[in-house]
């Protein structure tokens, strides 16, 4: 991921730049990640849908508060991505 977004309660949050496919429009991948004794802990994100599209170690509560996290810094995810970042062609 090209972008670090912030890191709360040891949850690191990244994202990639914008994907855009004439087929699906332009979405954004947020990756997050908890360090543990074993490795990580993840969660993967796309935007614009803020659907979770992998998860690993994250309980139920904790992955609904990952989720409202990602719906309230959208906006400003899809920002930093626009000013800083690049448009990916996706020929997915």
């Amino acid at each position: 991921m090209k972008h670090h977004y912030s890191t709360i309660d040891n949850v690191h949050t990244t994202f990639s730049d914008i994907y855009a496919s004439e087929t699906k429009g332009e979405s954004i991948i947020v990756h997050m990640e908890r360090p543990t004794d074993h490795g990580f802990d993840y969660a993967e994100f796309i935007l614009p849908s803020i659907t979770c599209t992998k998860c690993m170690g994250f309980t139920e509560d904790e992955l609904l508060k990952l989720t409202t996290f990602v719906k309230n810094n959208s906006s400003l995810i899809w920002e930093i991505a626009r000013e800083d970042g690049d448009i990916i062609a996706n020929v997915g």
